[in-house]
């Protein structure tokens, strides 16, 4: 018949194994938490540090409604852009200024186009549509490839002309000699005359990222049909863009009057940057970041919370044990090791399968990954280096106690 000593021991003993076990499963949830935020944050840095294309620096904005009757009329709304981008282009600090029924990192118009002529002949094609004014390339500083950009002379009464990207010189002409080629958009032929850089923007054709570079025309607002750009107007409002020489706060305070003097009834935005247009483009991807990283962090402190209980009870039931082993020549060192390997084991086998686990969430990231891998070796090389280290850390400093043992004193007082 076993002693009570003796069931004291038994029921220590499950204790401590129950408490490996759990201390062992949060240790593994906690590795799966900090994989999936590791590769979050991974992304996020990769889509923040995307080239954009074009100067996101010293560019001030504001956007307006035009579902108004007033401007579906063609005549009126040119007029509304003279009136209010002249006295724009007369504030101090302003280099430049142009209006663009999207800008990058927003999603734009789609259509679809076929091409007239050249080896991709009869090829349609899914683009997105930009409606701009002259201006819009040299305001946001997109590199011109080849040819020239919107001007003041494509009007309704001109040729209708287009500048591409390339993403649609590759993907619908084939070729990035461009210029002179001809699409038909709606049953218009319209010529080619430019060739500019790919910029970051809001996907409208995929899904694929959500920032990417997307085929692209760009249409002289001057020569759209009354009947597409009021449509245009109904789901999208176009930019007033501004380029600074770099005091954005000043003419951020001008902006809105200027705009307000070309009609005092329309409602404008208040001025923003490009750097708020991106945050804006991201804000989902931060949402994930945080609330991910937040749960990893509580993980993390809760494991490293039970570790050190569960090694600093140790110390506090086997003090007497520890004593005696001290008095017969055990060093502290032995008893330290002994004591502190009990969570580090714990944890170990923690790691081992929250290791595992990961690869299996981190396949359920995949459609929330963009531009990292799944087996992104940072983030798992990073995961179980913090985490051992916590581990190693929360495993040992409760068993400090031990130095003050008394060996003489521990074995009086039983």
């Amino acid at each position: 018949m076993l002693s009570a000593s003796g069931n004291r021991g038994i029921v220590s003993s499950q204790s401590r194994r129950l408490r490996q076990t759990l201390i062992a499963g949060e240790v593994a949830l906690t590795v799966v938490l900090l994989t999936a935020a590791g590769l979050l944050v991974h992304t996020l840095i990769r889509l923040q540090d995307l080239s954009p294309g074009f100067n996101p620096q010293n560019l001030v904005l504001t956007k307006a409604s035009l579902d108004d009757v007033r401007y579906h009329d063609p005549a009126a709304l040119q007029q509304l852009f003279t009136r209010t981008l002249e006295p724009i282009r007369r504030i101090p600090g302003v280099k430049a200024a142009a209006v663009g029924i999207a800008v990058p990192y927003e999603r734009s118009l789609n259509s679809g186009v076929r091409v007239v002529d050249g080896t991709t002949a009869g090829m349609n094609s899914d683009v997105d549509v930009v409606f701009v004014t002259p201006g819009y390339f040299e305001t946001l500083e997109i590199p011109l490839i080849s040819g020239r950009a919107i001007r003041e002379s494509d009007d309704a009464k001109s040729q209708p002309v287009a500048v591409v990207n390339e993403d649609f010189a590759r993907k619908a002409l084939g070729s990035k000699e461009v210029i002179g080629r001809h699409f038909q958009e709606d049953k218009i032929k319209i010529e080619v005359v430019g060739l500019v850089h790919n910029v970051v923007q809001t996907p409208g054709l995929s899904n694929a990222a959500p920032l990417t570079s997307e085929p692209t025309i760009y249409l002289p607002y001057a020569q759209q049909p009354a009947d597409f750009t009021s449509l245009a107007h109904i789901w999208f409002q176009p930019s007033w863009i501004v380029r600074t020489s770099g005091n954005n706060a000043e003419v951020a305070k001008a902006l809105i009057s200027a705009v307000e003097s070309g009609d005092p009834g329309l409602p404008f935005s208040p001025p923003f940057t490009m750097n708020d247009l991106r945050a804006t483009a991201l804000e989902y991807q931060h949402l994930e970041v945080w609330l991910l990283s937040a749960l990893a962090a509580l993980g993390l402190a809760l494991s490293s919370i039970g570790i050190y209980g569960l090694v600093a009870n140790m110390v506090v039931q086997r003090r007497r044990e520890i004593g005696v082993r001290m008095a017969l020549g055990a060093t502290i060192k032995d008893a330290v090791v002994e004591i502190g390997s009990s969570g580090l084991q714990a944890s170990l086998i923690g790691l081992a399968s929250g290791i595992v686990l990961s690869l299996f969430a981190a396949r359920l990231l995949r459609s929330f990954l963009y531009g990292v891998s799944t087996h992104d070796s940072i983030t798992l090389i990073a995961v179980p280096i913090v985490l051992a280290a916590v581990a190693l850390a929360a495993s040992f400093m409760p068993t400090f106690r031990i130095a003050r043992i008394e060996p003489a004193e521990t074995l009086r007082a039983e």
